[in-house]
């Protein structure tokens, strides 16, 4: 149960670029439900990704995982996960050829992707930006093996061809001010860097 849980949760953000055939590491600390009040309070990392050209606060240094296509598109997905004790982190980018013509469609096709990926349900969405370059946030809602409920907040950002996905998870259990916390904490230090 527990992988399948992490697996689901990966499936969020690869579901949009078609490899949902993704081996995910594995990690039971998602499914157990401690007590992470401490989290919002204690000092987190500063993680840097030279190659992502994004800085994020984390609670640890996260995993990385990389993830070529299984379908032609040549497309690699960069993926750093940090799965604390009954939530986490997920900080992902990739490069796409084009987004075409039309950006909110693009954002449109991506959100589309990641909501049936996961088998979830979309329980809110709003248009946002970073720095003027246009995203969404999705508030997700999914179970798993009929009686763990997860709660996912996702937000993508398109930044000219490189498309940026922050997902914060939780089991829905979780005191909602604690998760309400950990998420503020986590997407408000996310910072685009300079490219090289």
């Amino acid at each position: 149960m527990r992988n399948k849980i992490l697996a689901l949760c990966l499936l969020l953000i690869c579901a949009p670029i078609g490899y949902a055939k993704v081996v995910p590491f594995v990690s039971g600390q998602l499914n157990r439900n401690d007590d992470a009040a401490g989290q919002t309070e204690t000092a987190w990392i500063r993680f840097n990704s030279p190659a992502g050209r994004f800085s994020v606060l984390l609670p640890r240094e996260p995993k990385f995982e990389s993830v070529a296509a299984s379908d032609t598109s040549g497309i690699t997905n960069y993926r750093y996960s940090d799965i604390e004790n009954g939530y986490g982190f997920i900080c992902e980018y990739f490069d796409v050829e084009s987004p075409g013509a039309d950006v909110q469609h693009f954002l449109d096709v991506t959100r589309d992707g990641i909501v049936s990926g996961a088998s979830a349900t979309k329980v809110a969405e709003e248009k946002i930006s970073l720095n003027s370059y246009p995203g969404r946030e999705l508030q997700l809602a999914l179970k798993v093996n009929e009686t763990t409920e997860i709660t996912g907040v996702t937000r993508i950002y398109l930044v000219d061809k490189r498309l940026y996905s922050l997902t914060f998870l939780h089991l829905k259990s979780m005191d909602a001010t604690v998760a309400a916390d950990l998420g503020k904490k986590f997407f408000a230090s996310f910072e685009l860097k300079p490219g090289r």
